[in-house]
């Protein structure tokens, strides 16, 4: 058992140290990034990584070829998505994302998806992993100076439930806006039973994915 407290570094140091042992496979990471890490470890150990979590479309690719993933890619969601945009007609989304493997990846699948929906991203709105409420609260007000009022956003829980908080602060969940969520929101409100009264009235009007 290892634990890389979501940490690429720490992920590194435990993939090459992973070479010093006799592995017959790997279970995990929970983390994108750095299953994109361990992959390169494994290859050339030729072990199989198992990753639960791993929801990068990239890692698909033939450049992994040890990786195997327990669960959907996010082209699968983001293809959700664009026929939700496609079915009320709108023609451009915002996305809202963590930049990192995870939130481009997504983005990434997104951007595929809407352009076979004739739809497409006018604008993306990255913020670093941690990124604290005041951070969030500036993106924010860039993106509200675009002309599209349907935003993405692709995040972890809590960033996400962060962005909300903002975006309420800013008056941006008022008529008029449209909000979609990836998969991220409910799996925050399903972590907590009954939800969280204080979760709900945040992301009360926004559509997510299970």
């Amino acid at each position: 058992m290892q634990d890389t407290k979501c940490s690429g570094f720490v992920g590194t140091i435990q993939a090459l140290e992973l070479m010093e042992k006799k592995v017959a496979a790997v279970v995990g990471p929970q983390s994108s990034g750095i299953a994109h890490v361990v992959s390169h470890v494994v290859n050339e150990l030729r072990v199989p990584l198992l990753s639960f979590a791993a929801t990068d479309p990239a890692l698909s690719s033939t450049q992994y070829p040890y990786f195997v993933r327990a669960a959907h890619d996010d082209s699968f969601q983001m293809n959700a998505v664009a026929d939700i945009v496609a079915h009320y007609g709108w023609r451009e989304v915002t996305t809202i994302y963590v930049d990192d493997d995870f939130g481009r990846g997504g983005v990434d699948a997104l951007g595929n998806a809407l352009d076979a929906a004739r739809a497409r991203i006018s604008y993306k709105a990255a913020f670093p992993p941690g990124a604290d409420r005041a951070v969030l609260g500036e993106l924010l007000v860039q993106a509200n100076m675009m002309e599209s009022r349907v935003f993405v956003v692709h995040a972890t829980p809590d960033s996400g439930l962060d962005i909300f908080a903002a975006a309420h602060s800013l008056n941006m969940m008022a008529s008029g806006y449209v909000w979609i969520a990836t998969d991220w929101l409910a799996a925050a409100i399903d972590s907590t039973r009954p939800a969280s009264p204080k979760t709900m009235t945040l992301v009360q009007g926004v559509v997510t994915l299970r």
